[in-house]
């Protein structure tokens, strides 16, 4: 087992060597898990909009995503073809 000692930089950036996680590439994210005394950092996985999202976020980017589309050419219906006696024909 190999121990390594990390700092701080000025900027409030730690500073990992290369050779401690040689399989990371550059500009990866990490969550960090403070259990205790004990740091934990996790490659940070970006959730679904729709996981975090609150109801009404949900309901404006639908109306955004609704308004935003373009839709075909559709000739409308006649008012008989919406009746309720024709409906099932």
């Amino acid at each position: 087992m190999m121990i390594y000692i990390l700092e701080i930089n000025q900027q409030g950036n730690l500073q990992i060597p290369s050779e401690v996680l040689p399989q990371l590439k550059p500009h990866t994210q990490y969550q960090l898990e403070i259990q205790g005394e004990t740091l934990i950092l996790r490659p940070h996985k970006e959730q679904a909009f729709w996981a975090t999202a609150t109801p009404s976020q949900r309901v404006a980017r639908f109306k955004d995503w609704a308004t935003q589309t373009e839709r075909p050419e559709a000739p409308a219906l006649t008012d008989d073809a919406l009746s309720r006696e024709t409906i099932y024909d």
